[in-house]
């Protein structure tokens, strides 16, 4: 059992500030609006970014305490072409490694496109191995229409799905908020929200920004400022009563130099290493 907690941190690590593992979504509810009219009327919102260029690649050594539990990646793969705009291509990745993946064996790829104006998504797609768990999924995220279309195969189950729905207005992917996040002013104090869509459902997320703090990881030491994702439904993205914190560095970069998730034992932490 602990050592299940601990690979599955790990898949809530790749994910960074969304920290969004379906722990138990059954019971939140899904926010709707609706589409009529939106496609003529519709203008893709303006965000500034000097966070993240069109490259980068970042990665993390994952550790259950002083045991390393595995290890992640966060890149930015370029800028292509999504229904005739330009979006980011972000890619995150995490696999366990030694006691761990004896215990559970972690194997995560997630892919997000973020539209480069506006940050918000249009494309996500997943592929999960967690110990017997398999699922490949597949979502399209149509911003003017407010509309998503999602397909999803369990290959443990053998089992197809093909599910759509209405958005609210500028939502984001599991894997895009935290690149949202980054470009946020993150002044300590202050909380931002955002809609964000897991499976097929939308979520309100919270970023409460905590504190500034000096910390030391692997990469080096860096002025951070600490956030805690929130959820307004409990148990959903965390196992409930846990918390995920996230260390971003007190720049315009934001960098996520450490992510740290509480467990049925201790936390798991995943920390930023030199680049190669």
């Amino acid at each position: 059992m602990v050592f299940r907690s601990a690979a599955r941190a790990l898949g809530v690590l790749v994910l960074a500030v969304s920290g969004l593992y379906a722990v138990d979504i059954s019971s939140a509810p899904v926010v709707a609006v609706s589409s009529a009219s939106l496609v003529s009327t519709y203008t893709w919102r303006t965000v500034p970014n000097q966070a993240f260029p069109g490259e980068e690649h970042l990665s993390y050594v994952v550790k259950w305490g002083l045991v390393t539990g595995g290890y992640s990646t966060l890149s930015v793969q370029g800028i292509e072409p999504v229904n005739g705009r330009p979006a980011y291509h972000i890619v995150s990745e995490a696999r366990s490694g030694g006691m761990v993946s004896a215990f559970y064996k972690v194997e995560d790829h997630n892919e997000a496109w973020l539209d480069q104006g506006g940050l918000i998504s249009v494309r996500y797609e997943k592929r999960i191995k967690e110990g017997k768990y398999r699922i490949e999924e597949s979502t399209l995220i149509d911003q003017p229409k407010g509309r998503f279309h999602l397909q999803s195969y369990r290959l443990d189950k053998n089992l197809y799905e093909q599910k759509e729905g209405n958005l609210p207005p500028n939502v984001l992917d599991v894997l895009g908020s935290l690149y949202y996040v980054r470009v946020l002013p993150l002044e300590v104090g202050q909380s931002y929200t955002m809609d964000v869509l897991s499976g097929d459902k939308v979520y309100p997320l919270e970023v409460k920004v905590k504190k500034r703090e000096r910390i030391k990881v692997p990469a080096g030491k860096f002025d951070t400022v600490l956030v805690e994702p929130l959820l307004r439904a409990p148990g959903i993205f965390i196992a409930k009563g846990k918390k995920l914190e996230v260390w971003l560095t007190a720049d315009d970069r934001h960098l996520p130099v450490r992510m740290r998730s509480e467990v049925f034992i201790g936390h798991v932490s995943a920390e930023l290493l030199p680049p190669n």
